[in-house]
């Protein structure tokens, strides 16, 4: 496992409405610490596992509690252990934590994209409330936008290296999230996720249990009662 990086900077709470019958409040987050207290129990993805290749093609791949998936829009995209720009060196170096180690990336080799670069997106399964990452861009002019169910934009400035992460309240769910250049900077550059976080969403016989739980508790309730009564 590798070690995250933690930036001591607050949560910030910001106001979003979803395509629900409610409006969501998303709290979005910097610190590791305040997102996992606010997120509860998640799973954790390193991408250890994962085949390392990147390519100008499109990527897909499945992980520890969702499904990652990239549009190329022409540049390289994939699992990636160093610089993912080619013929040219990255606008700042790779911070150290993140070399040399697996990481889901994109880059831009030329520029001759027109700015528009890789279109990441997440899927996760039914129930999934909180979604975070370390994340690192050598480019520190670009800024790029977290999009969830389609709906809810969030944009957020790479300025080197740290955390995001966004949960949701209200008793709403993720179901899609989708990451893209906001604001596209023109650098060569290598931009990177990694401890990917997820709430962890229990299994359909663990909520069998639970409700079976519950179901006789209620029956022992009951019969106590009937029994004070007799």
């Amino acid at each position: 496992m590798k070690i995250s990086k933690k930036i001591s900077l607050a949560a910030i709470v910001l106001g979003a409405a979803l395509s629900t019958s409610a409006q969501a409040t998303i709290l979005t987050f910097t610190n590791l610490a305040a997102f996992q207290a606010a997120a509860g129990q998640t799973t954790l993805e390193t991408f250890s596992g994962a085949t390392v290749g990147v390519s100008n093609n499109n990527y897909s791949g499945s992980f520890n509690g969702f499904s990652l998936s990239s549009v190329s829009n022409g540049d390289r995209s994939g699992i990636a252990t160093g610089t993912i720009a080619t013929g040219a060196s990255d606008n700042t170096s790779i911070p150290g934590v993140f070399a040399g180690q697996n990481f889901y990336g994109w880059g831009d080799g030329s520029g001759a994209n027109g700015g528009v670069g890789p279109t990441s997106t997440f899927k996760f399964a039914a129930g999934t409330t909180a979604f975070g990452f370390d994340w690192f861009n050598t480019d520190v002019t670009d800024a790029y936008s977290l999009t969830i169910n389609g709906h809810t934009t969030t944009v957020f400035n790479f300025t080197s290296s740290g955390f995001f992460g966004v949960v949701a309240t209200a008793g709403e769910t993720f179901s899609l999230a989708t990451i893209q250049t906001q604001t596209y900077g023109g650098f060569i550059s290598t931009e990177g996720l990694d401890n990917v976080r997820v709430s962890a969403v229990p299994e359909p016989a663990s909520l069998a249990l639970l409700g079976l739980g519950v179901f006789g508790m209620g029956v022992a309730r009951r019969k106590a009662a009937k029994s004070k009564q007799a």
